[in-house]
């Protein structure tokens, strides 16, 4: 059984192109350059020289035969200097009765360590959260003792975890706060926040983890059965399904007044760009200049969405990825928008820089604008106009309520857009006619379908 893997292989010359960076020199252009990556157990790091990963630069013409062949070779290749190792110190592999003694806790945060680079940190953070629940219930046990009544312990145990360690780290705050105090250190002394128990969402997650956990040893042949898989763990502890909040028309009329009424800014364009296109946030802040097009002879103005920012950089869609797309934008917006440009342009030539098309449309200077600055601004702002709680995401879920496709076809939601002339009915419609007494020429005809009553706790129809 082979002890070492390869991680999923990173594409360098896409890497490469989001840097804008050349192509690795090879002898046949039309193959692909791929880094493989196997990470090495700690324990068997002293047999590559203390080495905590191993990699191979391989060129393939395609994914499904070149690609999977090398990567098959590099992990026979490592393998077979692993057992070589191991039979010189009088110890072989582990075989499928040692893997099935191993204890739940340890086999599952090998099954974490194996996955780092292969998930994004977010998510190896979210696993490693979820083995902490895992451990401290079921940890010991071993894998091939494992029983469902085993699983469903270990989720139900979340809530009283999560309130145990939540009261243990308050208690920590408030010695250090303490101690602050009496050496004269603390400035100020704010409140602190509620104290968080994780419920039913938390223990889904966890029992989701715990069957990926068993999915992954069965298909190692290291157990005969998924014991998390038992129908009355998936009754019992359902998924939670996401918040949808839209906001009512007439909320929106009132929204979109006091959003026009700001001053023009990074805040002002924010609000306008999430409320009449219905984009992610993260797809508003790795807006540059360059995606935003003016309107053209008897066309309206566009913007592209092309990336999406993620821990602070942005990064473009792949060329599958179907979030790739182009919005229309109505005429008030896109004037605001462009306002917003000349004045950045100004700015700069202030400052003895050029605007370009790839500068980020929201930001100081080069600098994409941070996602907890903008949520600072929009805290402050709903609050301001009376919408405290709104969440940002609210205006992509009510411009996909308001925009719902109407009955017996016409048109069906992809991320919230359809026909280019089937689905322009973009959020401006009515509110604007309200807000802008002197008619501007970016508003449209007023919809004549009114939202029914029972549209915000629609689930199914608005997109997340």
């Amino acid at each position: 059984m082979q002890l070492l893997h390869c991680d999923k292989p990173y594409n360098l010359d896409e890497a490469a192109a989001r840097r804008g960076a050349p192509r690795r020199k090879r002898k046949d252009s039309r193959t692909t350059a791929y880094e493989l990556t196997i990470r090495i157990p700690e324990e068997h790091r002293r047999h590559f020289g203390g080495k905590k990963k191993l990699t191979r630069v391989v060129f393939a013409l395609n994914k499904k035969v070149d690609l999977k062949s090398q990567v098959h070779a590099f992990e026979e290749e490592k393998n077979a200097v692993l057992d070589l190792a191991l039979e010189a110190r009088g110890g072989g592999s582990l075989d499928a009765s040692a893997w099935a003694a191993m204890p739940f806790g340890e086999y599952a945060e090998r099954y974490v360590e194996r996955r780092i680079g292969v998930i994004s940190p977010a998510s190896t953070a979210n696993e490693r959260r979820y083995l902490k629940y895992a451990k401290a219930t079921i940890g010991p046990i071993p894998l091939k003792e494992l029983v469902a009544e085993d699983v469903e312990r270990c989720v139900l145990a979340v809530p009283r975890l999560s309130e145990e360690w939540a009261l243990e780290k308050r208690r920590r705050e408030e010695e250090n706060r303490e101690r602050l105090r009496r050496e004269g250190k603390l400035k100020r002394r704010a409140p602190f926040s509620p104290v968080r128990v994780a419920g039913p969402a938390m223990q889904s997650k966890v029992l989701k983890f715990v069957r990926e956990v068993l999915n992954d040893a069965v298909d190692r042949e290291h157990v005969g059965r998924n014991v998390a898989k038992k129908r009355f763990l998936s009754k019992s502890f359902r998924k939670g399904r996401p918040l949808i909040d839209p906001l009512m028309e007439d909320e929106a009329g009132m929204f979109l007044e006091k959003a026009s009424s700001l001053p023009l800014g990074m805040t002002k364009v924010a609000v306008l760009v999430l409320f009449s296109t219905g984009m992610r946030p993260e797809e508003m802040l790795a807006l540059r200049v360059g995606a935003f097009v003016p309107a053209g002879e008897g066309g309206d103005a566009q913007v592209r969405i092309v990336a999406a920012q993620r821990a602070g950089r942005i990064e473009n869609y792949t060329k599958s990825d179907s979030s790739m797309r182009t919005v229309p934008l109505d005429r008030y917006t896109a004037s605001v928008v462009e306002a917003w440009i000349e004045e950045k342009r100004r700015s700069l030539d202030e400052m003895g820089l050029v605007l370009r098309s790839s500068t980020p449309l929201l930001g100081e200077t080069g600098n994409p604008w941070s996602y907890n600055s903008f949520k600072k601004r929009w805290n402050a702002f709903v609050r301001k106009a009376g919408f405290a709680g709104t969440r940002p995401y609210a205006l992509r879920h009510t411009f996909a309520t308001i925009n719902l496709p109407p009955p017996g076809g016409g048109g069906e939601h992809k991320d919230g857009f359809g026909a280019p002339r089937a689905r322009r009915r973009v959020l401006h419609a009515r509110p604007v006619r309200r807000v802008h007494p002197g008619d501007h020429e970016g508003a449209r005809e007023p919809l004549r379908r009114q939202a029914r009553p029972g549209t915000r706790g629609r689930r199914g129809k608005a997109w997340t």
